[in-house]
């Protein structure tokens, strides 16, 4: 028997991988990120690697430290409330589905490369009467940004074009990938989403 079973991992570790296994372990990695179980940048390095990598047993190894799926996380929405200050939020934290954002005065700024997520889809809602937002995402997440406001520019980075339009898609646009809608309403703001350079480059 377990001639047999290092037989068959053997027999795996050999043979090709699919773009439909590929596609299916993105969809399991998006799954996880959104229960919480990787942060944004793991999910974007486990992607990046597995759409290079080129085994069925080199796959496997991308999931095989992550428990069975479960049951769809609890909805919740996070409020941050001040008159004056901003929002900042940087390194490994959690961000629930809706992060509502309220201020007279004060810009919001988050780093989601090491965040996790309470689903595949997290909306960030930003009202303000003075103050911007600003977004770091690692690689490989979508981005949809909807911004009113009297003055202000949308400035996507390196996601996508300098000046780019309300309701505009940075990123990936597949379905498979973790998705951070930027709501900023405000009478003087803008909104800038960026991400890092790429984890080989030099």
């Amino acid at each position: 028997m377990k001639d047999h079973s290092e037989k068959a991992r053997a027999g795996r570790s050999a043979v090709v991988a699919s773009d439909a296994e590929r596609n299916a372990v993105i969809a399991r990695l998006n799954q996880a990120c959104g229960e919480g179980l990787l942060s944004l940048r793991e999910f974007s390095e486990r992607v990046e690697d597995a759409q290079v990598v080129r085994t069925r047993a080199e796959l496997d190894e991308l999931i095989d430290d992550l428990p069975a799926q479960g049951d769809a996380p609890e909805i919740r929405t996070q409020w941050h409330v001040a008159a004056m200050g901003g929002l900042r939020r940087h390194g490994r934290w959690h961000m629930d589905r809706h992060l509502v954002s309220l201020a007279v005065i004060g810009g919001t700024n988050l780093d989601l490369r090491e965040a996790d997520i309470a689903a595949p889809e997290v909306t960030l809602t930003k009202i303000s009467l003075l103050g911007g937002v600003s977004v770091c995402v690692p690689r490989g997440v979508r981005v949809v940004l909807e911004r009113r406001g009297l003055l202000g520019a949308l400035a996507l980075g390196l996601l996508g074009s300098a000046n780019g339009a309300d309701g505009d898609e940075c990123g990936q646009g597949d379905s498979d990938v973790p998705t951070v809608r930027v709501r900023a309403f405000s009478l003087l703001g803008g909104v800038t989403v960026q991400e890092p350079p790429l984890r080989h480059s030099a």
